[in-house]
């Protein structure tokens, strides 16, 4: 079925049949018919009014040379320009949240594989840090609007891989595995340790201690009262309050992860964050400088070992899957413009927003955490952190060097 066919197919009978007299009354091409159905899908996520239910037909009536379809293109186009470019106002957005129950299966069978990030690293158009991602755990049980990982599994089942510690013991890490990430199909530490996950990474972590195990998360689930080895490295990601109540639904509140940060901070590990993905909207400002001086207020430059900083990035799969789910989101209230294969806000808006938060922490935080940014094109870097690299293979020495300082550092205060 062709991509217009089956995100019409999803929308409601109301705005099909606006839809069809739409597409009677003038001549699109196929590939018009599909941008005009994209956009009435993205109009329905907003609650925002249909613009071909709305459009005032006569203010092209008096035309007669055949063109009328491209006019109505041209005025639905700076339409959906205005609201896209502009930030995104939630004050009077309050969605319905549909929250996507799960079932959790156990997978006997499953084998456990050594991924690769999933920046697009071909030609370098981001600059990558190499991380190798582990998915012990498939598919979360938290129903963030632009989440990707539910276009990628069975959306109403979370998979967990039993027997998890003996197959982590008997995987081969290549020589090049120095950092393994844990949170891109899952939310590592929501589950806690119910299917032994956390048990098996303690145990591969003591196996490997010059490998970085890190655990991202959304959550508040107290996993601390056990202890970890010091090359297992717990982050979450943070937003903006308006972001996490209004499109991060069923995750921990901002206060809730900086708290349960600090629970791992007392526990003696090292604790990063993520702030990401940073979203384009109004109050962004005052509420990211809140971030910031959160996290600035509960932790000192040692307890960190990294912040990261990044912002929405959709491919075409993942922006099809949204649509055709059509949940009440403003997420792709943005300007889409391609990046890298993808598709995000423009530079000069993650510019802004970047410089702004990075800003925002004071100089101790700055010169003694290791900040970077995470899929992001490598003319931003010196402009928001002032500094850059010349390849990946740089950026992932350096954060390599600083990661296993860090770690250093852990392990003498331990002992």
């Amino acid at each position: 079925m062709k991509a217009a066919e089956e995100i019409f197919s999803t929308l409601p009978d109301s705005l099909k049949k606006t839809l069809d007299d739409l597409f009677s009354r003038y001549h699109f091409t196929e590939s018009q018919k599909l941008e005009i159905i994209k956009e009435e899908a993205d109009l329905r996520q907003w609650k925002e009014p249909s613009f071909a239910g709305s459009f005032r037909h006569e203010s092209i009536a008096e035309y007669s040379d055949g063109r009328n379809g491209d006019r109505y293109m041209k005025a639905m186009r700076e339409s959906m320009h205005s609201l896209r470019a502009s930030e995104t106002d939630y004050s009077s957005f309050f969605p319905s949240i549909h929250p996507r129950p799960k079932s959790k299966v156990t997978e006997p069978d499953k084998a456990l594989v050594l991924s690769r990030c999933p920046c697009p690293v071909d030609g370098e158009k981001t600059r990558c840090c190499k991380l190798r991602t582990l998915d012990v755990i498939e598919q979360c049980a938290f129903s963030c609007s632009y989440c990707s990982v539910q276009a990628f599994y069975a959306e109403n089942e979370i998979h967990a891989i039993s027997n998890i510690k003996e197959k982590l013991l008997a995987l081969e890490a290549e020589d090049d595995v120095w950092h393994i990430g844990t949170g891109q199909a899952s939310d590592s530490i929501l589950l806690g340790d119910d299917y032994g996950t956390l048990s098996g990474l303690i145990a591969f972590a003591q196996k490997h201690p010059d490998i970085i195990i890190e655990l991202k998360s959304k959550s508040a689930r107290n996993v601390f009262s056990r202890k970890y080895p010091a090359n297992m490295f717990f982050s979450w990601s943070l937003n903006a309050p308006t972001i996490i109540e209004k499109e991060e639904h069923l995750t921990a509140s901002l206060d809730g992860r900086i708290e349960n940060a600090m629970r791992c901070r007392d526990n003696g590990n090292l604790v990063g964050f993520h702030i990401h993905p940073m979203v384009y909207f109004k109050g962004w400002e005052d509420e990211y400088e809140g971030v910031a001086s959160k996290v600035s207020s509960a932790f000192a430059p040692e307890d960190l070992y990294a912040i990261s900083i990044g912002t929405l990035t959709f491919t075409k799969s993942v922006l099809k899957h949204l649509r055709m789910r059509g949940e009440e989101s403003r997420i792709l209230e943005m300007d889409l413009t391609p990046a890298a294969g993808k598709f995000s806000y423009p530079l000069d808006i993650k510019k802004k927003m970047f410089s702004h938060v990075y800003s925002s922490f004071p100089e101790s935080i700055r010169k003694g955490v290791f900040f970077y940014l995470c899929m992001e094109d490598p003319s931003l870097w010196r402009p928001v952190l002032g500094r850059e690299y010349g390849c990946d293979k740089e950026f992932e020495l350096d954060m390599k060097k600083n990661y296993m300082r860090k770690r250093d550092i852990l392990i003498n205060k331990r002992c």
